[in-house]
């Protein structure tokens, strides 16, 4: 399997088919002789950051800790990933995980207060 292209940057599902973003990383386990081993992917914004420089990384995460968002990496452990053809599932649900953190501030603090929203 070419895991980076079957899965990495596609759109992510959560059990219920609602969108939690896209798969921004993908961890593996290395042990000594033995070959590597898919342990979890990564969504979320602190790990997309991390795909750019080190300063984009720290402004981005330096913004989002003085907005109140959360910034810890949302791992969802390979076990529970379905790979499709253009979009991954995920047996977990988005609400639980800290893959929606933006989104979720987004609407609280944004979109919630827009009159008519």
């Amino acid at each position: 399997m070419d895991l980076f292209r079957q899965c990495l940057d596609l759109q992510l599902l959560d059990r219920k088919k609602r969108r939690m973003g896209r798969v921004d990383g993908i961890i593996l386990e290395l042990e000594p002789n033995r070959p590597p081993r898919v342990a979890y992917v990564e969504v979320g914004l602190t790990t997309a950051a991390d795909r750019f420089s080190i300063y984009v990384r720290r402004r981005i995460i330096g913004l989002m800790k003085r907005l109140g968002i959360r910034t810890d990496r949302s791992q969802i452990a390979w076990g529970k990933i379905r790979i499709g053809v253009n979009e991954v599932t995920a047996d977990v649900d988005a609400e639980s995980t800290s893959a929606l953190a933006v989104e979720m501030w987004l609407r609280k603090n944004i979109i919630g207060k827009i009159p008519g929203a």
